[in-house]
């Protein structure tokens, strides 16, 4: 394939992936999958649990090596520059481990550390704070945990906040550096109604800013995504199955293909809500 030359600052696109694949062994996880997204807006990735959706993101960030393809982030042909200095243009949340002592595998943030000094970890992309950060990150810091409706948690320890309130700090987090992309793998994985809303109008303050980065839903519901959404990505199998404006995608018939569940589709001040009636369960049952 044409490498089209693109290793540039000022390239249109944040993401522009083509074709990709990602095989381990006899399993095919990416089959031959291509999207783009501009810098400023937010695209969502939308599909089953299984579906191949994180090993897109972990590919993004040069953590999954394609078998084919190629994969351009930010300007940066991966393969061809150090996804290092490129991680640190990056912002990630994900449902992994959020908190857990700072040497324990899996933990993004030291849980003994207060909010604030989890929120400037992020400069350092350390789990714990071993560097000594300025008066002015600490001070954005605060700022970014106050802008996330965390105010009055600026000293707690990471660990004693709520699931969503740590999430949200997560968010903090992965601001405190501008990123140009910022990547949100099921960001409310695991939270109740309120800090899902939370979760939500954070990343929706996040987009409303005159020049935001780039967003990457990650997601298998459709009540997650913005009203500013400007495209979806719908995957099954490790396969886009369609893309489009996410009235266009978002239809009975598609996500009930995808979903492998009869649903219907509503749209009310700009979000979507699924519904799955009684007699649709049976057919769950005996599939």
């Amino acid at each position: 394939m044409n490498d089209r030359s693109e290793n540039k600052e000022d390239s249109p696109l944040a993401v522009d992936v083509e074709s990709v694949r990602v095989v381990r062994g006899s399993t095919t996880i990416l089959d031959g999958v291509s999207c783009r997204i501009p810098r400023g807006h937010c695209v969502a990735i939308l599909g089953p649990n299984g579906c191949g959706k994180t090993t897109l993101s972990r590919t993004l960030l040069g953590q999954v090596f394609t078998t084919q393809g190629v994969v351009r982030v930010l300007g940066e042909t991966l393969g061809q520059t150090d996804v290092r200095r490129l991680r640190r243009r990056i912002g990630v949340v994900n449902p992994t481990t959020d908190a857990g002592d700072a040497h324990v595998t899996g933990a993004v943030v030291d849980a003994s550390l207060t909010a604030v000094e989890a929120v400037v970890t992020g400069y350092f992309a350390s789990v714990g704070l071993y560097d000594r950060p300025t008066d002015e990150q600490r001070q954005r810091a605060r700022d970014l945990l106050v802008n996330v409706g965390l105010g009055r948690r600026l000293d707690h320890r990471f660990g004693l906040l709520s699931t969503g309130e740590q999430r949200r700090a997560l968010i903090a987090r992965a601001l405190a550096h501008m990123p140009e992309l910022l990547i949100l793998d099921e960001p409310t994985a695991g939270l109740d109604l309120a800090g899902r809303e939370q979760v939500l109008a954070t990343i929706e303050t996040i987009l409303a800013h005159p020049n935001p980065p780039a967003v990457l839903m990650i997601t298998h519901h459709v009540e997650e995504l913005s009203p500013r959404t400007s495209t979806v990505y719908l995957m099954q199998r490790g396969r886009f199955i369609h893309q489009g404006r996410p009235e266009d995608v978002i239809t009975p018939e598609t996500l009930s293909a995808a979903f492998g569940c009869k649903v219907y589709v509503r749209r009310v001040h700009g979000r979507f809500w699924l519904e799955v009636l009684p007699e649709a369960w049976l057919d769950l049952v005996h599939s």
